[in-house]
């Protein structure tokens, strides 16, 4: 399959994905209640951005390639800022997270190819969304037994 085919399955697969795993643990979140609901400010740090560029890859034809490219670094930018915070509130755990985020915007930064950046992208944010998703039906066959 080409390059461009790939990342636009991929960011058709991840806009979609993601809107609709944000649906469904917004509404969760609501009816649990309490300190639940704050956890939707970081699944919103967490899905944007993959979801800024899926959405413009997708909209690339209306937009052009220059958008890509400025969105390409502002997903890195977002992907690494608030994994900066993470050791503050998780010790190791935020750390590792941390390091990884910013390992990984190192090396996407140091490819010469926009197309082989948003491939990788898109690659980690679907591997990202298929995890929730596995973890969402898990979640919910745990809850029906």
């Amino acid at each position: 399959m080409k390059q461009k085919k790939l990342n636009f399955y991929l960011s058709l697969y991840q806009a979609v994905g993601f809107s609709l795993v944000s649906l469904v643990f917004t509404i969760m979140w609501i009816r649990e209640g309490g300190m639940a609901v704050y956890l939707i400010f970081f699944m919103a740090l967490l899905f944007l951005p993959f979801l800024l560029l899926s959405i413009s890859e997708l909209l690339k034809p209306l937009l052009g390639n220059q958008n890509i490219k400025l969105c390409i670094y502002l997903a890195l930018v977002f992907l690494v800022i608030p994994a900066l915070a993470l050791p503050f509130f998780f010790e190791l755990g935020g750390f590792l997270i941390a390091v990884f985020c910013v390992c990984f915007a190192g090396a996407v930064g140091l490819l010469k190819d926009w197309h082989q950046k948003l491939l990788v992208i898109n690659v980690l944010g679907g591997l990202i969304l298929s995890a929730i998703i596995v973890y969402l039906f898990w979640s919910i066959a745990n809850y029906m037994n």
